[in-house]
């Protein structure tokens, strides 16, 4: 594991940190899982006669309860990527200043994120890894970091969140959220379904000839009066 950059914390080490898995209940699914398959195992084993079907029953729940204690383990390492400084939100301290959010990239170094970004990824076309780029798919890109646990979804989200809260504590009291307010009139803009188009019905289109029509027509009409009079 890396040590989080001077005066920050790796994320995995906060409250959020503590409800990024809900421990309880993966091991409740994995109880739900040796039952559900070591006990139909048990009772075939019993039934052909085998000498104590428990045996093969008890080792296929340890090796089920390896392969969920693995699982829960690896989850808590997703947040080992991602570090905040002692002024944001989440860190612990009670420190009002630097909010800056960390992802650790590919190379095991910890790139700042500036506070309004906002993390979009995209594979790497040529090698095996993600890259961070801020705003959208054609947006700069920020860090070029390992598919683990940068190709997750919820990870993705964690940071914009992180970024969202180091942003609000930033911006002054009453300013405007750029990237809020960007969404907000995105969402009130005017669709092309939403606007009113007119009538089409037969006999309902009442054509109003413009200028260039009425001078084609005079012209037109001059040209036939001059051929009559010839």
């Amino acid at each position: 594991m890396v040590e989080a950059p001077e005066n920050s914390v790796l994320l995995s080490h906060t409250e959020i940190g503590n409800q990024w898995v809900d421990t309880k209940s993966q091991w409740m699914i994995g109880l739900f899982q040796v039952v559900l398959i070591g006990l139909p195992l048990y009772l075939l084993l019993l039934g052909m006669g085998v000498q104590q079907p428990i045996i093969p029953f008890g080792i296929l729940a340890l090796a089920l309860s390896i392969w969920r204690f693995l699982r829960i383990q690896k989850a808590n390492t997703q947040l080992d990527f991602i570090s905040i400084a002692s002024g944001h939100p989440w860190h612990h301290s009670d420190d009002v200043g630097d909010t800056t959010v960390y992802v650790l990239d590919q190379e095991n170094k910890w790139i700042p994120l500036a506070t309004d970004a906002r993390i979009v990824t995209t594979p790497d076309p040529l090698l095996e890894r993600i890259l961070l780029r801020n705003g959208d798919s054609e947006g700069e890109v920020l860090a070029r970091c390992d598919t683990f646990p940068f190709g997750l979804v919820d990870v993705i989200k964690t940071v914009n969140m992180a970024q969202a809260l180091a942003s609000a504590q930033n911006r002054d009291e009453g300013a405007e959220d750029e990237f809020e307010a960007a969404r907000e009139r995105e969402k009130s803009a005017e669709s092309v379904l939403d606007r009113e188009w007119l009538d089409t019905e037969e006999g309902a289109l009442e054509y109003e000839p413009g200028a260039l029509l009425r001078a084609f027509k005079q012209s037109k009409s001059g040209e036939d009066k001059d051929s009559r009079e010839s």
